[in-house]
């Protein structure tokens, strides 16, 4: 249907950094309090969906790639309030990001109106 949105490759290169520095700054905290197993618990499943999300949207030229994008970035955003209870609410920032990436990736997709040119 069309070419992958460049805009929305952006937004989650930025979700899936943003989620790497959350994990590189509040990750030591974590790693000291819980262990190594609670460290892949909370911060693993959402760059998982990051990096899925950008497999998809760069891969998939079809209309599929912003429903993918939204679904993972539903799943993320659950996982963000759901660790939000323990603390975790810094991951929502990174998931909020996914769900604006699959509306930047759907806009893209959608076809333009044609106009005629007057002579």
């Amino acid at each position: 249907m069309g070419a992958p949105s460049r805009g929305a490759q952006v937004l989650i290169v930025v979700s899936l950094l943003g989620m790497f520095g959350l994990a590189a700054w509040q990750g030591r905290l974590v790693w000291e309090i819980s262990g190594p197993s609670v460290f892949v618990l909370v911060f693993c499943p959402p760059a998982a969906c990051a990096a899925l999300a950008l497999r998809v949207e760069s891969v998939r030229g079809t209309v599929l790639a912003p429903a993918a994008v939204a679904g993972l970035g539903v799943v993320s955003v659950a996982w963000a309030l759901f660790t939000g209870l323990a603390g975790g609410l810094h991951l929502l920032a990174p998931a909020l990001l996914l769900l604006v990436a699959a509306v930047v990736s759907w806009i893209a997709r959608q076809p333009r109106p044609v106009t005629r040119s007057r002579d």
